[in-house]
């Protein structure tokens, strides 16, 4: 069994026709891939690894480096950032390909002597486990960084069957220790990369445990582990000491003895936790901004949980069928998966430890493990409230394992066309391809169904529905502005059209969500505080200076005549105010009011309860009136609407700006409360100006072009704040008369409408 891959099957070896699949396969991600950034993090991802930033926590050392490193040795070609780091996404899924063909062939080979129907299974089970949708989909686009922990998963588990051929020799010592050493590093990137320890647990105890237990093994496995992981320990706090634009969680260390000592620490649920010393890199490490539940208090039944992990499943075979097909084509799956496992474990139960625990650990104690919330499109009716449910689907947390259901279905595949070959007539079959195989082999066509049924909802060619919306966003506000967001998909895609692509730097980006942390507003005064006399944010873009300057080349062209003068002070208050100090909610205690200025009031109820990152979003406002335009993006209702801003709140394309004085209609403004009474919206409409940015400066073409809204978990809220945009444009433009552009800007609302799903 030593060096199969070595053994030709026709012209060529199996390890050539390990390198030619998985080139198939990446060619295929390639013709599919996205020309942009997506929604949700791929622009955090695109953007920190073009910069050396550190992401959300915890950080994710190995992506943003070998991100930076593929960025470097790619910029020759010309082509735009964010498709080169697709393009690593696609390669790394592609060399998962490679090492799970060569896994496999170890695998079948124990139990087939036919090379040829080695190959056949082998081939099956890589390309239905590459075409699966989720796979699919996470390959062509780099929303996360899971293509690498895929690319990790499937290593280790190559080189723990060839250490299963050379368990009693000094190489076979070696692999262990390299495996420690990639799951080290794998773990550095993701904890997804770790998920094959238990299963290699399992399979080096139960099959050399004296191996495992050596100390001349175990110790420096356990050595090159923490050197691997180490990464995330060195890396990070030194990154975060020279403060990048992207410093999330600030994780930044007085020492880096502190960053490698290791402390326990409390979590926000008072469970204690092995970190390190260092504070700051410690709650990082335990994400502690998010509040992760503990898994024993359950966040949704664990069979609405299951049930969400079927309805992903479904997802991977046929995604563009519709339910009755899908399911079909997902019971066909199952079955042939199903049967592949029966298969192995019958037939070699050894690697089937392996395996085995391997895909238990990756689909029911994952579900177990995520203790997810009731998913984003499901059991509405049970649970109806928002915050019972997912912000998102999460299929791509299960990619593991739904590339390896779909190995085993083409696994179960081959088998079955074996079994059927040798039906067909009871002589001994020859050690090729006979004719009798090539009859049967209209049965593997099956395998093309993921292929064929994916395909229309899996291609991201064309798609810059991400990148178009921070540019249609950024160009909605004035020079200068801080533009407050609410979340990821009104975040993510700004910071990289200004971080990567240079665009409108001189806007500040502030996102609610993390304003409730104590490090954000911080680094938010360090980058809006003027510019000394010989300082420049440009002496080093990629790390927070000073407020960065407005580039008019950069700016859409109606703010070319526009007096432009820097902003005179932080947009952030001082810390003598309060700010830096707010650490919990206030209660209103009694009917009482606000005041932001001498304009800007509102009611306050008894009762009601204000987060800090609200009461921050008044500081902000409230400090940076006077001396730069402030802000709120369409899709930020929840931001301004806490506070009751709306009445002073014009709309301009994309944003909401705050106006510091008295609304009157005029030919310029236009009040729409009478249309729209019922609105949560401001319906105050800056006609001329959202015109101008609507017919001469958006992109929306693509859009335009579509049929469907790809994202389901974006489906209601981008093509919804386009459709508002357009529909107060139609009807100011109609009570000025402007007929000709009332009716434009109609039928793209309607057409934004239809993509929002709305009847």
């Amino acid at each position: 069994m030593s060096g199969i891959e070595q053994e030709k099957v026709g012209p060529l070896t199996l390890r050539v026709w390990a390198l030619l699949t998985a080139l198939a396969v990446w060619v295929l991600y390639l013709l599919t891939l996205a020309p942009t950034v997506g929604f949700w993090d791929a622009s955090e991802y695109v953007t920190t690894a073009h910069i050396l930033g550190l992401p959300h926590p915890p950080g994710n050392p190995l992506f943003v480096t070998v991100g930076r490193v593929w960025d470097l040795l790619t910029g020759f070609t010309g082509l735009p950032v964010a498709l080169r780091i697709n393009a690593l996404g696609a390669t790394l899924s592609a060399g998962a390909s490679f090492f799970w063909f060569l896994a496999v062939v170890r695998i079948v080979g124990r139990f087939r002597e036919n090379r040829h129907e080695v190959l056949v299974a082998a081939v099956a089970a890589v390309w239905i486990g590459a075409t699966a949708f989720t796979v699919w989909t996470q390959s062509n686009l780099n929303e996360k960084v899971y293509p690498l922990s895929m690319f990790v998963v499937a290593l280790v588990s190559y080189l723990a069957m060839v250490w299963m051929e050379q368990a009693d020799t000094a190489r076979g010592n070696r692999l262990l220790v390299l495996m420690a050493l990639v799951l080290g590093l794998g773990w550095a990137n993701h904890t997804m990369s770790m998920l094959p320890g238990l299963a290699l647990a399992a399979f080096v105890l139960l099959h050399r445990w004296r191996a495992a237990l050596n100390p001349r093994v175990l110790g420096p496995a356990v050595a090159l582990l923490a050197v691997g992981y180490s990464l995330q320990f060195l890396f990070v706090p030194i990154r975060s000491a020279q403060n990048p634009i992207i410093d999330e969680a600030d994780p930044e260390c007085p020492s880096l003895v502190s960053a490698v000592t290791p402390r326990r620490i409390n979590d926000q649920y008072g469970q204690s936790k092995l970190a390190v010393a260092c504070e700051p890199l410690a709650l990082s490490l335990i994400r502690d901004q998010y509040a992760p539940t503990p898994i024993t208090e359950r966040q949704a039944p664990l069979t609405a949980q299951m049930a969400n992990y079927w309805q992903y499943f479904d997802w991977q075979w046929a995604r563009s069928l519709p339910p009755g097909g899908r399911l079909a084509a997902s019971v066909l799956f199952l079955f042939l998966a199903l049967v592949g496992l029966w298969t192995h474990v019958r037939k070699d139960r050894k690697t089937f430890v392996y395996a085995g625990t391997l895909l238990f650990t990756v689909t029911l104690l994952l579900v177990y493990y995520l203790n997810f919330r009731y998913g984003y499109s499901m059991y509405w009716e049970e649970a109806p409230l928002l915050a019972a449910h997912e912000v998102r689907e999460r299929d791509y947390f299960f990619i593991i394992g739904f590339q390896l259901w779909g190995i085993y279905a083409g696994l179960g595949l081959a088998a079955l066309w074996g079994r059927w070959t040798a039906a067909r007539d009871p002589a001994p079959l020859p050690a090729g391809f006979g004719p009798r195989h090539r009859r049967a082999a209209a049965l593997l066509a099956l395998g093309l169904i993921p292929f064929f049924f994916n395909f229309g909802q899996a291609d991201r060619t064309g798609d810059h529905a991400a990148r178009n919306l921070a540019y249609n966003m950024l160009q909605s506000v004035e020079p200068y502005a801080v533009l407050f967001t609410y979340g990821d998909n009104d975040t993510f895609p700004l910071w990289y059209l200004q971080e990567v692509e240079g665009l409108r730097r001189d806007v500040t980006v502030i996102v609610q969500s993390y304003l409730g942390t104590n490090w954000y507003h911080k680094q938010l005064r360090r980058l809006t505080k003027p510019c000394e006399p010989g300082e420049s944010a440009e002496d080093s873009p990629t790390t927070v200076v000073c407020q960065r300057s407005f580039d008019p080349s950069t700016a859409a062209d109606l703010y070319a005549d526009m007096t432009v003068t820097p902003p005179t002070r932080s947009a952030i208050p001082p810390s003598d105010t309060g700010i830096d100090a707010l650490s919990r909610g206030q209660l209103i205690p009694e009917d009482s009011t606000y005041r932001l200025s001498d304009w800007i009031a509102g009611p306050l109820r008894e009762g009601d309860v204000f987060s800090p990152a609200e009461l921050r979003v008044l500081q902000i406002a409230r400090q940076s009136l006077g001396d730069r335009p402030v802000y709120f993006a369409a899709t930020a209702s929840p931001v301004y609407g806490k506070w009751g801003l709306q009445p002073h709140l014009v709309r301009q394309g994309l944003a909401f700006k705050l106006v510091d004085g008295p609304l009157e209609e005029s030919g310029t403004l236009v009040d729409l409360s009478e249309y729209f009474p019922d609105s949560p919206l401001p319906t105050w409409n800056d006609r001329v100006r959202t015109g101008e940015l609507l017919e001469d400066v958006f992109l929306v073409d693509d859009v335009l072009a579509w049929n469907r809204w790809p994202d389901p978990s974006t489906r209601s809220n981008i093509p919804g704040a386009y459709y508002m945009a357009h529909a107060f444009q139609g009807v100011s433009e109609e009570l000025y008369g402007n007929t000709e552009a009332a009716e434009w800007a109609y039928r793209r609302a309607n057409h934004f409408a239809r993509l929002t799903g709305a009847d």
